[in-house]
């Protein structure tokens, strides 16, 4: 009798290897991770790492000393680590697939407890920089003068402080995964892999808490976002408009009016208009995917196709923060021109030893900011940057 319960107790035990689980899933879902999570997902992190590096450098040099530029490398260095933490994720749904299996308790832990937890509580600290962004440049624009403090707080602490409040929220993700133990055979090595918590994650506390967190670090600031930018965008137009009038009653004899006028409102309404539309689009897909991710989902094939949409969706969005930069921002080529020194830099060079020509117009400063606002100085000072 005794023989028989501890033979049936290491029947137990024995694992369900990756091998196997992939004969039981869809046989297009290998062909998937491999294109999604093996070609795709490495290329995309790729140009992220080296364009959030460039951020940093760039966003550290003298020149970029400002309130919003403390935020925006804020920013940059939470996209960053997302980027990072996300290779280990794509290389265990490559390789382990969704169990794993690990010689290693220590390597077992992160997949099961760190690995989601620390790869999103990035993705929300690089939100709540936008957001707090967002609303110091919306009161600086749209309510000039009414408040001579950053909303925000000092944003050196505002900036230490997001961080740790958004891991301290993220915190209970760490328990909706268990790590058990196992025999790849009868006799054979001990190996470690992973699970859902079922009882964490049917819990009602989960099951309210996996909304809340998505309505706070998805739904509210992509609401946030487009609704400031939207009034950003309105308060600039306006402002160019009464540019325009002005520039026309001093000018209506020749007619003249200043082409880079109107090439600066429309880069700055299209920056506005497309990046809230990036962001609503690239982090949508994730709020459906992380309240509906289970491990009876994970077997359904049109579900993986939707998991890997979502995951590159969100990691383009917060890769691309340099090359938007480059695209939209003056300022922000003619530092990174002079900080990389490039051989095609020696007009930006020459520049330094030279004053630059002012308009004798006043006009409303913008700066631009990552793919998901764009922030914008108070009116009537300096031209346009963009």
């Amino acid at each position: 009798m005794t023989e028989r319960v501890n033979a049936s107790d290491v029947e137990e035990r024995i694992c369900l290897l990756p091998e196997e689980l992939e004969i039981l899933e869809d046989p297009r879902t290998a062909s998937l991770k491999r294109v999604c999570y093996g070609i795709v997902l490495p290329a995309i992190c790729c140009l992220g790492i080296i364009g959030n590096i460039l951020n940093l450098v760039v966003l550290t040099r003298r020149n970029m000393r400002g309130i919003a530029y403390i935020y925006m490398r804020g920013y940059s260095a939470a996209a960053l680590l997302a980027i990072l933490f996300c290779i280990p994720f794509a290389l265990r749904v490559l390789i382990h697939k969704e169990t794993g299996r690990w010689s290693n308790w220590s390597q077992a832990f992160y997949h099961a407890h760190l690995e989601l937890f620390l790869g999103n509580a990035c993705l929300g600290v690089g939100v709540m920089m936008l957001l707090a962004l967002t609303v110091e440049r919306y009161v600086s624009v749209c309510h000039p003068g009414q408040h001579t403090r950053p909303l925000c707080g000092p944003p050196h602490l505002t900036v230490s402080l997001i961080p740790l409040a958004t891991f301290l929220v993220y915190l209970p993700s760490v328990f909706r995964g268990e790590i058990t133990t196992c025999l790849v055979s009868s006799g054979g090595p001990l190996i470690y892999q992973k699970r859902d918590n079922l009882s964490f994650m049917h819990s009602v506390f989960y099951q309210v808490y996996k909304i809340v967190l998505e309505v706070v670090f998805k739904v509210a600031p992509t609401i946030l976002l487009a609704g400031f930018n939207l009034r950003i965008m309105l308060v600039y137009r306006r402002s160019c408009e009464r540019r325009r009038r002005m520039t026309l009653s001093r000018t209506v004899s020749s007619g003249d009016e200043d082409p880079r006028t109107f090439a600066e409102e429309r880069r700055l309404v299209l920056l506005l208009s497309s990046t809230s539309i990036l962001f609503l689009v690239c982090v949508s897909p994730m709020v459906i995917l992380n309240v509906t991710l289970s491990e009876s989902n994970l077997s359904l094939y049109p579900y993986q196709v939707f998991r890997a949409l979502a995951n590159l969706l969100e990691i383009i969005n917060y890769s691309i923060t340099f090359y938007i930069y480059c695209l939209f921002s003056e300022d922000f080529r003619n530092t990174l021109i002079r900080t990389l020194q490039w051989p095609w830099g020696k007009s930006g060079r020459n520049s330094r030893r030279m004053p630059m020509k002012r308009s004798p117009i006043p006009r409303p400063t913008t700066t631009t900011t990552p793919p998901t606002t764009a922030a914008a100085t108070p009116g009537h000072v300096a031209r346009a940057s963009v």
